[in-house]
């Protein structure tokens, strides 16, 4: 079967595209790989993306059948990313688009909660990590071992207005499919439903509809970051353990002690000071988003 997917799922963080590509894996004529944001043609954000050749890119859909008629993957930076719907045009013309959006003041705020459980975020205040943006784009204060500056930059992800008008510009609108995330949360078997349709597809028997990705947050900090981040000597043993009892094993106790860190649980409120702040950051882009998807979205801001 061709490797070439036709759709993409490209955003944005926290915006439901975690429980949509876990939805539409479930569908028998749909082929998602196992392996969720691979970033392969965001170029730009080089060394983030996991699949870096066309080779390892091609194989993520090696287990596609003749019945899964559209294959698609799920990549949340792409829309952030000025080099990645370009790439996809060129790669595949006639690909539909999948795109998710909430008011980007709480998909920051979400964003951040979720960079700190994966100890992309050492500082563990919202406010005070926005006041770094400046300093992170220069190289300063970042992790160990940081994936990327570009993943701090709070501000360049809310920018919503003007990443629908850079698709737009790169994909015929008939090809592009736009979704609010308070519709997804209300309804998602109708949001569901009608993503089967604009990928050409007939509905499948699919009923339930859990929550997925829910907040969460470690229990216990210090051993999160000990985790996600080890320290370069216990990563040398740890490469040696995989190679002596095979890494299954070892990354199934590593999940193991990750689960039993993380409690789920709703994310403190931002201050009215700073919540004001950020309406009035992202206000030209909610009333561009609004224009281009032909919605008032006032109550954003």
């Amino acid at each position: 079967m061709a490797a070439t997917p036709n759709f993409f799922i490209v955003g944005a963080p926290k915006c439901g595209t975690t429980a949509l590509y876990a939805y539409l894996r479930d569908h028998p004529h749909i082929f998602m790989p196992r392996v969720k944001e691979p970033h392969f043609f965001a170029t730009d954000l080089k060394p983030y993306p996991i699949v870096q050749t066309p080779e390892a890119y091609a194989a993520l859909f090696a287990e596609r059948t003749p019945a899964q008629v559209a294959a698609g993957e799920a990549s949340v930076y792409y829309l952030r990313s000025t080099a990645a719907i370009p790439n996809i045009r060129a790669f595949n013309p006639d690909a539909r688009i999948i795109a998710m959006f909430r008011n980007p003041v709480d998909m920051v705020h979400a964003l951040h909660a979720q960079l700190l459980y994966v100890s992309e975020e050492p500082v563990a205040d919202f406010q005070a990590a926005w006041r770094l943006q400046t300093r992170r784009a220069q190289g300063l204060d970042l992790p160990r071992r940081s994936r990327g500056s570009f993943l701090l930059q709070y501000r360049e992800f809310g920018r919503f207005g003007t990443q629908v008008e850079r698709l737009l510009a790169t994909f015929p609108a008939d090809q592009v499919k736009l979704i609010v995330y308070e519709d997804f949360a209300a309804s998602p078997e109708r949001v569901y439903a009608q993503v089967i349709r604009f990928l050409g597809l007939s509905p499948d028997e699919r009923t339930e509809f859990p929550r997925i990705n829910d907040s969460k947050r470690a229990r216990v900090p210090w051993l999160r970051d000990f985790l996600r981040k080890p320290p370069p000597l216990l990563l040398h043993t740890v490469r040696g353990l995989k190679r002596a009892v095979g890494a299954g094993p070892v990354e199934a106790v590593k999940r193991a002690l990750v689960t039993r860190n993380t409690v789920k649980e709703a994310r403190s409120p931002l201050s009215a000071e700073f919540r004001a702040e950020l309406v009035e950051e992202f206000r030209d882009e909610v009333t561009l988003l609004s224009r281009l998807l032909g919605r008032d979205l006032s109550h954003w801001v």
